[in-house]
C-alpha cells in the first residue's frame, strides 16, 4: 500500500527533542505534497546549468560539483582521481543502529525518496579540490523535497563537501535532507552546511558520521535562510583518538526560526568533541541550540567541550538554549555553557566618541562577534564568501 504524507506525524513541541521548534505548525499552514518529476525516463533531459545555479557565489565550475534540482540529480562532474559519485537504490539501509531518531523525519524521508547518492574517497586519497552539493529549488508549488547522501571515508583519505541550499525568492517547500558519513581510520572530513533557502522555505537536515579510529571531523553550519529551519549533527565516536569539531552559525531575520541540535556519543575512551555555535537574531526571530553530549561509562579520558552564544539586536527578538551533559565515566572533561545578550553600550559608547556613527560601531561589534568563529576555515576562498553572505545579512 503507497504511503501518504498524512500517515505520518510531523515534529511538533510534544516530541521532548523538538520542544522549541514546531515543524507541523509550518507544514499545517502550508500542506506539503512529496514532490514527483514528470518524465523521469526521458534520457534526453537537458542537463544544462542554470544561470541561478552558476550566479551562486559559491559555484565554481572548477570543482568537482553534484547538482540536485528540486530534489533530483541534475548534473555530477568529477575532477578528481579516486573519487566515486554515484546514486543508489537502496534509501534504507544505510543509516546504523547509531542513530536512533525520535521522530518520523527519517522514515518520511525513505517513503518519499527523490534521490539517493554515494560518495566514496578511496583508501590513501588526499582530495584537494572541494567537492559541492548543490540543491536548487525553483518549483512554485508547496512540494516535500527530499535526499540522502551518504558519504565514506576510506582509511587514511582527506577531503572537503561543501553543501549549499538555496532556491528562487518564490519557491515555497519542504527540504528533508539526510546524511550517513562513515569515517574510517585516519580519515578527514571538513563538512561545510551553508542554508540559503527561500523566505518561504521549510528545512529539515541531519548529518549522523560514524567515526573511527584516529578520524577528524570538522563541521561548520551556516544557516541564514528559510522561514523555519532545523539542523542537526549526531557522532558516533566509537574509538580512540578522535576529534570532532562543530562551529556554527545562525543568523535570522523578520519572523525566522533556526534551530542547530546536536547530540555528542563519545563511546570509546581519550576522544575529543568541541562545539561552538553563535547566532545574531533581529525583529521578530527566534533561534535555538539544543546540544547533548553523551559520555558512557567507558569513555574514560574524554574531553568534550559545547559553548552557544547569542546576540540579541532587537527587543521581541528570542532563544531558547539548552545544552546537556549526560556523563556516565569519573575520569572526563566536561563543560557547557550559554550566553544571550545586547549589544555592549559601553562598548558602542567608546566606538561613538571616536567619531564613528551609531550604525557604523554596531557594525563593527557585530562583525567581531562572528569572526571568531570563522578562524578555523581552512578554505581561504569559501571563508572569505562565508563572511561576505554574512554582512549582506545582518546589514
Amino acid at each position: 500500500m503507497e504511503k501518504l504524507i498524512k500517515d505520518f506525524e510531523i515534529p511538533n513541541k510534544k516530541i521532548e527533542t523538538w520542544k522549541f521548534t514546531d515543524l507541523n505548525k509550518v507544514f499545517e499552514k502550508n500542506k506539503f505534497e512529496p514532490f514527483v518529476k514528470k518524465n523521469l525516463t526521458n534520457k534526453n533531459e537537458s542537463t544544462t546549468i542554470s544561470s541561478n545555479i552558476k550566479n551562486n557565489i559559491f559555484f565554481n565550475n572548477e570543482n568537482n560539483f553534484i547538482i540536485f534540482e528540486n530534489g533530483y540529480l541534475k548534473k555530477i562532474n568529477i575532477k578528481t582521481k579516486n573519487l566515486e559519485i554515484k546514486t543508489s537504490k537502496n534509501n534504507s539501509k544505510t543509516f546504523k543502529k547509531n542513530f536512533d531518531r525520535k521522530d518520523n523525519l527519517l522514515e518520511i524521508n525513505n517513503a518519499f525518496m527523490n534521490d539517493n547518492l554515494i560518495i566514496k574517497i578511496k583508501k590513501n586519497t588526499k582530495i584537494k579540490e572541494p567537492i559541492s552539493i548543490f540543491y536548487y529549488n525553483c518549483e512554485k508549488n508547496k512540494y516535500l523535497i527530499n535526499n540522502k547522501i551518504n558519504i565514506f571515508l576510506e582509511e587514511n583519505s582527506e577531503a572537503e563537501i561543501n553543501e549549499i541550499f538555496f532556491s528562487n525568492n518564490k519557491s515555497i517547500y519542504w527540504n528533508n535532507v539526510h546524511n550517513y558519513i562513515s569515517l574510517k581510520k585516519n580519515s578527514k572530513l571538513w563538512h561545510y552546511k551553508i542554508q540559503l533557502e527561500s523566505a518561504a522555505a521549510l528545512h529539515s537536515s541531519s548529518s549522523n558520521v560514524d567515526c573511527e579510529n584516529s578520524s577528524v571531523y570538522n563541521s561548520f553550519i551556516f544557516s541564514v535562510g528559510g522561514n523555519m529551519s532545523r539542523i542537526e549533527v549526531t557522532s558516533s565516536i566509537n574509538s580512540a583518538d578522535i576529534n570532532f569539531n562543530i562551529k556554527g552559525l545562525y543568523l535570522a531575520k523578520t519572523n525566522q526560526h533556526h534551530d542547530i541540535t546536536t547530540l555528542m556519543q563519545h563511546k570509546h575512551p581519550e576522544s575529543n568533541s568541541n562545539q561552538h555555535i553563535k547566532g545574531i537574531l533581529q525583529k521578530n526571530s527566534s533561534g535555538v541550540f539544543q546540544g547533548k553530549v553523551i559520555v558512557s561509562q567507558d569513555a574514560q579520558k574524554t574531553d568534550a567541550f559545547q559553548f552557544n552564544q547569542n546576540l540579541l539586536l532587537s527587543e521581541t527578538a528570542e532563544v531558547n538554549a539548552k545544552p546537556e551533559l549526560e556523563i556516565y565515566a569519573d575520569d572526563v572533561k566536561c563543560s557547557h555553557g550559554a550566553t544571550t545578550g545586547e549589544l555592549d553600550e559601553e562598548m558602542l559608547f567608546y566606538l561613538r566618541s571616536r567619531g564613528l556613527k551609531r550604525e557604523e560601531a554596531k557594525k563593527i561589534l557585530v562583525e567581531g562577534f562572528i569572526n571568531e568563529l570563522f578562524d578555523d576555515v581552512e578554505n581561504k576562498d569559501l571563508k572569505k564568501k562565508l563572511l561576505l553572505t554574512s554582512k549582506k545579512i545582518i546589514y
